[in-house]
Parts: structure tokens; sequence; C-alpha cells
């Protein structure tokens, strides 16, 4: 046991006269240390000069799903053969498609499509504001691009090759889209650029196009029966009315027709019953217009706008102090593993 001991006092008392011969080392080495911070310092003062400063935009929204706990509704809408409980679970803004639907090539092409100005599309601005269209116009196979000279988003295929580069950059760089609560609804979208305003107008416009699109799909199907209803409830009061000036006419023929005339009793009688049948039709038609239209009111979402970022926007950007401070500790920290790790490498090589 007593031996134990003793091997380990002898190991501390290794290991820190290795602590104290590495410390005298690194303060013999002090000049070349601090020249490895300061230029460190130097390159630090340089990023912070030489990266662009960013802007922050942020969109926050939540959607309000409709359609539940309708009970009576519902049970009168089956009557008719409509069922409004069986709404398709999945959709765009469902679990996690609103992410990937958000960040989609498509969305943003036609996002990037909008304008920036009277004279240049966001596409345009996000390619000045990079830098990339005076690199274009050196080149002699690229020349000037304006992709605002195509608004219906279709493209030669070198503007549309360009476009990709833009739309992959945004997507993998500059655009975010999240949910901060797993367990809530709510969903905000950032985009970090390096234009104020080109930053705003991207995560506005993304997310009102991607709205857009949403309330689209969830009404477009009642809709589309909400309008061939109409179209066959005005067809039938049409044909209503004239179904009842004949009715009328025919009841007029009936009061001043000769009694011997036994016709005359049935004309009247077939224009009262056609009028009966197309009422009753119109009405059944009717019935279930404003039932559709209480089903579209019912299953269509509520898209609220909770926070969204307004001038001036939150700036990204490395402070001189920072870079400063941070490449001369980084710097510092790195040169002084280099030199135990050459020191310890010598120590091998001598003792061998």
């Amino acid at each position: 046991m007593s031996s134990r001991n003793q091997l380990e006092k002898i190991s501390l008392i290794t290991l820190i006269n290795s602590l104290v011969k590495s410390v005298k080392f690194l303060v013999s080495k002090w000049k070349s240390i601090l020249t490895a911070g300061v230029v460190g310092a130097a390159l630090g003062l340089f990023l912070s000069w030489y990266i662009p400063v960013s802007y922050v935009s942020k969109m926050k929204f939540v959607i309000e799903e409709s359609g539940g706990g309708m009970g009576g509704l519902a049970s009168l809408a089956g009557q008719f053969g409509f069922d409004i409980n069986s709404s398709v679970k999945g959709g765009l803004f469902t679990g996690d498609n609103v992410l990937l639907f958000l960040k989609s090539e498509q969305l943003c092409r036609e996002t990037l499509m909008t304008p920036y100005d009277s004279k240049m599309s966001l596409a345009d601005r996000y390619a000045d504001a990079k830098k990339w269209k005076d690199k274009w116009k050196t080149n002699k196979s690229i020349g000037v691009i304006n992709f605002s000279k195509f608004q219906d988003g279709k493209f030669p295929r070198l503007e549309d090759s360009l476009m990709q580069v833009i739309v992959k950059e945004i997507v993998e760089r500059d655009l975010t889209v999240a949910k901060p609560d797993k367990k809530a609804s709510f969903i905000e979208v950032q985009s970090i650029m390096r234009d104020e305003m080109l930053s705003k107008l991207f995560s506005e416009r993304l997310v009102s196009i991607a709205t857009a699109k949403y309330l689209q799909s969830k009404t477009k199907i009642k809709q589309l029966n909400i309008l061939r209803l109409q179209r066959r409830a005005d067809s039938l009061s049409a044909l209503l009315d004239d179904k009842s000036f004949n009715a009328a006419a025919s009841q007029q023929e009936l009061v001043d027709a000769n009694p011997a005339i036994r016709t005359a009793p049935l004309n009247a009688e077939i224009a009262t019953r056609n009028k009966t049948i197309v009422a009753t039709i119109f009405g059944e038609v009717v019935k279930n217009l404003e039932l559709s239209k209480t089903m579209l009111n019912q299953e269509t979402p509520v898209i609220e706008m909770v926070d969204r970022s307004s001038l001036p926007l939150e700036k990204k950007e490395l402070k001189k102090f920072i870079g400063v401070l941070a490449g001369g500790l980084i710097s510092t920290f790195i040169f002084i593993i280099f030199l135990l790790i050459r020191k310890f490498m010598n120590e091998i090589l001598t003792s061998n």
C-alpha cells in the first residue's frame, strides 16, 4: 500500500515538473506568442471590416384551423351527401410539411420574381447585393442579366441556371423556417440578406404567397362546388319565373274558357304541376348552396400574423472589438498548442 502511494507521489511530482517546464518554455517564447496574438487580432480586424453587414427580417404567424365540433351541422350535411369531418389530415401546413413548403424552390422563385422597385425584381437586387452581377457582366459567356424581363417565370437556359444558383444560396444560407415551440403551431420565417429592404420584402412576400396557396388548396374544391350550385340555382330561378308566368296564363285561360271545352282545366293543371316541380328542385338546390357556403366558412383556416420585423431591421455583423479580441485569443491559443506539440515531439526524438 505504501509503495502504491509512493508511486502516485512520484507521478504527481513528475506531472508538476512537466507543467513547470512547459510554463517556463512558453514564457521564454513570449515574443513569438505575442506576435501570433497581434497577427490574429489584425486578422480579426480585417474580417470584421471585410464581412458585409446583413439584415435579419422575421415573420411569425399561426394557422387557426376550423371545422371541428360542428355536431348538428355535420349530421345535417350528411343527409345531402356531404361529410364535414372527412377533411384530409395531410396538407401543406400540416406537421413538418410547412418547413419544406416554405423552403421549396418554386415558392422562392415566385417570391424572387416580385418587384423590388420599378426597375428590378428581388432576384436582380439579390444578385446586385452579392456582387454577382458585376462578375457576370465581365464573364463573356454570361454578360448582362436582367431577371425582371421574364415576368412569366419562363427563363432561357442561361437565366434559369443563374436563378437556380440564387435559389440554392437563399435556401441553404439565407432562409430559415422553424417552429420555435414544437407543441405550438407558431411558424417563424427568418431571412438574412445584405440589403435591408430586400430582406424585409422577401420574408413578407414569401409568407404571403405561401399562405395564399394554402388557402386556395384548402377551399378550392368547395369553391368549385359552390360555383356549380350557384349556376344551377340561377338557371332554375329563371326557369321557375317562366313556369310561374305559364301557370298564371293557364289560370287566366281557364277563367275565360268555354265550359264546354274539357281540355282547358288539363292545361292549367299541367302548368301548375311543372311550376311545383321546378320550385321543389329550386328549393333543394338553394338549401345545398347555403349549406356549402356554411361548410366553406367553417373549414376556411384563419392565418394570423403574430409578429413581423419593422424598419430598421436587426443588423448581423462582426463588430471590430469582437473581431480583434476573438482573433487575438484564438491565434494565441493555437500557437501555444503548436509550440507545446513541437516541444513534445522534440523531446521524444531526443530521448530516442
